[in-house]
């Protein structure tokens, strides 16, 4: 069975560190690391901010790959959220709504897609967790996404919003193991970890790390991150 190829990037609706919105760009950094399963974060779909597009179908058509998303914010035909790309059979979709503790916390959610990889199946969990300053919200927002976890290989994967040192990443390695967490934020000089793959199940990590495709220093004020993985028992990973 081929490897499978996992990036996950939070695209800031399109809009570059220079403050111009640009989907082609976007793909343009994407595009070679030729991703079976993407999982995007804060993507537009007919929001005035960023020009009415359906980012989400149009990045899509763009890399050649079938949808899935998930509406955190919603008003009136203007949605923001999580969009997952594939190049799989999608066998099943869930959309999981994240807890929040005050009104005025940004709406969260993390969209579960089961893919068929070869002769087998997986889930892969998108999600964007909360940048409010209280760390509780955010806890019982990666309790939520636990609550979501089978018994079959899993891909968690998302802007998280914390690092490997806080206690809400520290919750989800019980349970899965982290296999990228480079320095991602912000992208023109990553100093911060921010963005994250974890696993569950018998996955080996061939090779993982920070992508470092044509633009995306400009393209997003995230840098992607990826996973190279195989069918296998033996955990390990090489960090690229």
């Amino acid at each position: 069975m081929k490897l499978l190829r996992v990036l996950t990037y939070n695209i800031q609706f399109g809009r570059g560190m220079d403050r111009v919105i640009d989907l082609d760009r976007i793909a343009a950094a994407i595009r070679p690391f030729d991703p079976d399963a993407l999982a995007l974060q804060e993507v537009d779909i007919h929001r005035a901010r960023s020009g009415f597009c359906d980012q989400a179908q149009y990045l899509a058509d763009k890399l050649g790959l079938a949808l899935e998303f998930s509406t955190a914010i919603e008003n009136g035909t203007e949605r923001c959220g999580n969009a997952t790309l594939t190049k799989l059979p999608i066998l099943a979709t869930r959309h999981v709504r994240l807890p929040r503790r005050t009104p005025i916390s940004e709406p969260r959610t993390a969209l579960l897609t089961r893919l068929a990889w070869g002769d087998t199946e997986l889930d892969l969990i998108n999600t964007h967790l909360t940048d409010a300053l209280g760390m509780a919200e955010r806890q019982s927002q990666v309790e939520e996404v636990l609550a979501a976890v089978g018994d079959r290989r899993t891909i968690v994967c998302g802007d998280l919003n914390c690092t490997p040192l806080s206690r809400p990443f520290r919750t989800l390695a019980r349970q899965l193991r982290p296999i990228a967490s480079p320095r991602s934020w912000p992208s023109t000089l990553p100093l911060i970890p921010l963005d994250h793959i974890l696993i569950a199940g018998d996955l080996r990590v061939v090779r993982s790390g920070l992508w470092r495709g044509p633009g995306v220093r400009r393209a997003s004020d995230h840098a992607p991150v990826f996973a190279e993985l195989e069918r296998g028992t033996a955990p390990g990973a090489v960090a690229a």
